[in-house]
């Protein structure tokens, strides 16, 4: 339990960073905060237990591009992929910013099969 909710914590923050450092092109920054996100999608790989518990709590969050993540994440440790999908169609509807963008982008690589290829998984 301890180990999801750090993990759901660091997800959280890296999420944000990310999402933040999108706009200020502090790049170093954000590349460490993928860095920790990949990190985190290969735990949640290696148990589908932990990846339940962890998506389920970050499905309920309210920032779009933490749910965006979130989604992307889901769809390739093959989990909720139904609502994951809706969820990524839901925020590139908002066409708010760079993350409605980034999500339409998602969408069209799940349909390609190109999205499975850029994480190493099989379909």
């Amino acid at each position: 339990m301890q180990d999801e909710k750090i993990l759901i914590e660091t997800f959280i923050k890296h999420a944000l960073i990310a999402e933040q450092t999108q706009m200020t092109g502090d790049y170093k920054r954000g590349n460490k905060s993928n860095k920790a996100l990949l990190a985190i999608l290969e735990q949640l790989k290696q148990s589908s237990e932990l990846a339940t518990a962890v998506l389920d709590e970050l499905f309920l969050h309210e920032n779009p591009f933490v749910l965006y993540v979130c989604s992307i994440y889901a769809i390739i440790v093959d989990y909720r992929r139904a609502e994951a999908l809706k969820m990524l169609e839901k925020i590139a509807g908002i066409e708010q910013n760079m993350t409605s963008f980034e999500a339409s982008i998602v969408l069209e690589q799940y349909e390609s099969g190109e999205l499975f290829k850029l994480y190493g998984v099989n379909k």
